[in-house]
């Protein structure tokens, strides 16, 4: 019997390992959280891992806080860049992409509640529209933030804001100047509506779905940091000749101790 439970804890062990990266060291660097929607995913939607519910993210953030994590914002990051201020001992950049409407009406609110900053790429041309870019199949498309959302949010200095490019395309599949004009474009746009200078820039479809040349085009439009949609955590202060700002996907079905080994490890789970 003694030999049986001791197997079954084995078996537990291993499961637990193949799985979660509980058993990796803990991994130095920047966490940067990205999320996409906050709220219920539609009925059928072959996307719902791009969903996390507002009781999940409300408790993802006091867990943040619990655990002596300073949310922060793209300006914070940038003043430790330049050495004009440090980053708290404990920072965590949370980042939304695209600037859906439900991260104005879930996601703004819970962290104007709790104290927290949050930070927004925003795909200009599809403010106050609908999220074009996806094919129907997968998911309705989603309504977006309207412009008057994003000024309410940018004037409470909860939320600071990155751009996105103009249309969310995927940016290796066009010629330079239209890689140059969409980067270009979407930071002259949203500086004239929010009166403010960005110094950030994600790549849709960020995975890969961009390259040395794309690269240098973000750094020639003014931007100082570029994120990419690669999980993990880029050590700071950031290399930029190393590559984009990695960042840490929060799923749907994440739990906090998956937050735990995003935020330690730089991924929560292998399978």
């Amino acid at each position: 019997m003694h030999a049986f439970v001791i197997a079954i804890i084995l078996i537990l062990i291993i499961l637990l390992s193949l799985r979660w990266t509980w058993w990796r060291f803990s991994k130095k660097g920047l966490p940067v959280l990205v999320y996409h929607k906050i709220g219920v995913p539609p009925k059928n939607s072959k996307l719902s891992n791009l969903w996390v519910s507002p009781e999940k993210f409300k408790n993802q953030i006091k867990y943040l806080s619990k655990h002596g994590y300073t949310t922060v914002h793209f300006s914070d990051i940038l003043a430790d860049y330049k050495g004009e201020r440090k980053l708290p001992e404990k920072p965590v950049l949370i980042t939304f992409d695209d600037c859906y409407e439900n991260n104005y009406t879930y996601a703004y609110k819970i962290l104007k509640e709790l104290n927290a900053k949050g930070n927004i790429f925003v795909v200009y041309n599809t403010i106050g529209k609908v999220n074009i870019w996806h094919n129907t199949k997968t998911e309705p498309w989603i309504n977006m933030a309207s412009m008057a959302m994003i000024k309410e949010m940018h004037s409470s200095k909860i939320m600071e804001f990155g751009a996105h490019t103009m249309n969310h395309p995927n940016l290796l599949s066009l010629s330079p100047d239209m890689v140059s004009w969409e980067i270009r474009e979407s930071k002259k746009q949203l500086e004239a509506a929010l009166q403010t200078e960005l110094s950030a820039f994600a790549y849709p479809y960020g995975g890969g779905a961009y390259n040395n040349e794309i690269r240098q085009a973000v750094l020639e439009a003014g931007f100082t940091f570029d994120f990419s949609f690669k999980q993990g955590k880029t050590f700071w202060p950031w290399e930029r000749d190393l590559g984009p700002i990695d960042r840490l996907f929060i799923k749907n079905d994440e739990n906090n101790f998956d937050l735990y080994l995003h935020l330690t490890r730089g991924n929560s789970r292998l399978i």
